[in-house]
């Protein structure tokens, strides 16, 4: 409650540490500050709710009156937002365990309009509930009323909860939140936002509120409420600032739980090309030259969440001319890109990415693009397209680029198919960039000179960590690559020994390594020694 924190600060009730220290908590636990600071002993209920009361204008309850049940506030409603209505001398009073719920407290204002608003401690409050409606003290509040489904979807469609989820999706996607992640633990809850690769913790909702948050997520991505024994995926849309997010919803039981991710992505993101995207000028002109071949296999590796796909999507964009037939087989379509026809994987219908490859190959294309390669099925369509006159794009799960062919060979496609149909493979990572406001210059240290043979004394960045990135020291990513051109030599080892080294020692001057790209982004003080190492270790 930034306001309780401002009251504490101005009047030095307590000592600026304690309130650093409270809010820290608060944030990892996602209680309260005010619960956070009953917790540590610094005040009692008494004096929390007293400084409630003169910051809210709600009066404390005086403990008069009887418990009465109001036909628009349900059950579940009431153990759920901690709100207990009482009657005294023919007046119903409404009382609240936290007044800095604004919207709690606008609700129940526009619900009973005649009825006072006044606080009372947390635990009195549920005391009160509990005797009322008769629940077990020992058990779990939360599963005395959870474990009934109707009940359950009931309470998703509440309006804090409602509120909840909406202001933590709008506020993922105003960090540039890529996934947020909702972790049961055994006694709370983790909420978590990738930023730039990298998970950062979020203040998270307490363990009785997070089985009615993600029912609330499951109404909206069309899930089964009532399955929590096997995994579920959905979609769903918000609109934001002018954006349309799309969200892709997985869930997973856990032994405390289900376990959440939400993936966002920007419908109508720009598309860029391969050089604002921030590859590199070498990269660029070796991916380009692929691009204009007539016929052939090229492969893009990496981990999910690499950005293979959007360097595919970056490569069609800069050969779309009007000239060419270009049709994609995606799960799912994730760029609309004009004069490109695309089509969305469904298995469910029999759209699968090997069945529709077939039908492609009866449609006249000059180029295709399969959003990834899965199985020897598919592995072996692709190849035979490329080898009767098609380019043929597509994205394979390797670490390396070297590593996509014995993928491919160990999917059971020929070698001699695959010798005579691949023309490049690229791999592709994610780093960190630099803070340009804070980066702090440094020179390489002996251990790095000694090992990786940067020259010695060569001036580097290191991160420091400004308001304009949060502190991180770094803020956007860019990609590093390698690129694997198909020689003569490389085709003589896939048909003999396809090793990684065969393969990487055929390739000769002309492979780079990720590392080697990584390496000339930290000299041109784009992201650090530290960060190139994370990402491809």
């Amino acid at each position: 409650m930034r306001q309780l924190r401002e009251h504490l600060e101005k009047n030095d009730s307590v000592s600026p540490e304690i309130i650093s220290e409270a809010t820290k908590l608060s944030q990892k636990t996602g209680r309260g500050l005010g619960a956070t600071l009953l917790d540590m002993g610094v005040f009692s209920d008494e004096q929390l709710y007293s400084i409630y009361a003169t910051l809210s204008g709600l009066q404390v309850w005086n403990g008069r009156g009887e418990v009465s049940d109001v036909s628009n506030l349900s059950q579940d409603f009431l153990l759920f937002n901690r709100v207990l209505p009482v009657h005294s001398e023919d007046k119903l009073t409404v009382v609240i365990a936290h007044p800095e719920d604004d919207g709690l407290v606008d609700m129940l204002q526009r619900l009973l309009p005649q009825a006072e608003i006044a606080i009372a401690p947390e635990r009195e409050i549920q005391f009160r509930l509990e005797n009322h409606f008769h629940i077990d003290g020992e058990s779990s509040t939360s599963d005395s009323y959870i474990s009934d489904i109707e009940h359950l979807k009931d309470l998703a469609l509440e309006a804090p909860i409602i509120r909840y989820v909406n202001d933590m999706i709008l506020s993922g996607i105003k960090v540039g939140a890529s996934d947020i992640h909702m972790e049961p633990m055994r006694n709370k809850i983790e909420l978590r936002y990738r930023v730039d690769g990298v998970l950062h913790a979020r203040p998270a909702p307490t363990v009785e509120e997070y089985p009615a948050i993600v029912s609330r997520i499951k109404i909206l991505s069309q899930l089964d409420i009532a399955e929590r024994r096997l995994p579920q995926d959905g979609r769903f849309s918000v609109k934001t600032g002018g954006k349309d997010v799309d969200v892709r919803v997985s869930t997973i039981p856990t032994n405390f739980g289900e376990d959440v991710a939400l993936r966002l992505l920007d419908q109508k993101k720009q598309l860029l090309s391969l050089g604002a995207l921030g590859v590199s000028p070498r990269m660029v002109t070796q991916f380009r030259e692929v691009l204009n071949k007539s016929h052939g296999l090229i492969l893009v590796t990496g981990p999910t969440g690499s950005g293979k796909t959007t360097t595919l999507y970056s490569g069609l964009r800069d050969i779309v001319d009007g000239h060419k037939k270009i049709i994609t087989v995606e799960d799912p379509v994730e760029y609309d890109i004009p004069g490109i026809s695309q089509i969305p994987v469904n298995a469910e219908i029999g759209v699968t990415f090997a069945n529709t490859l077939r039908s492609i190959l009866r449609h006249d294309p000059d180029v295709i693009l399969v959003g990834e390669i899965r199985d020897r099925e598919t592995a072996e369509i692709a190849v035979q397209a490329a080898l009767t006159g098609h380019l043929v794009l597509s994205t394979v799960h390797t670490n390396s680029a070297v590593g996509a062919i014995g993928r491919l060979l160990n999917m059971g496609v020929a070698d001699y198919l695959l010798a005579s149909s691949l023309i490049a493979v690229t791999g592709q990572r994610l780093v960190r960039k630099l803070c340009p406001h804070c980066r702090s210059p440094g020179v390489v240290s002996e251990v790095h000179v000694k090992k990786y043979g940067f020259a010695p004394g060569a001036r580097i960045y290191n991160a420091k960590g400004c308001p304009e990135c949060g502190q991180i020291g770094y803020k956007g990513r860019l990609p590093i690559s390698e690129f694997l051109g198909i020689n003569a030599s490389v085709r003589s080892s896939i048909l003999s020994e396809p090793t990684p080294e065969n393969i990487s020692n055929a390739a000769g001057s002309d492979y780079i390594t990720m590392l080697q790209d990584g390496f000339s982004r930290v000299l041109a003080g784009e992201s650090t020694i530290e960060e190139i190492l994370r990402v491809v270790g």
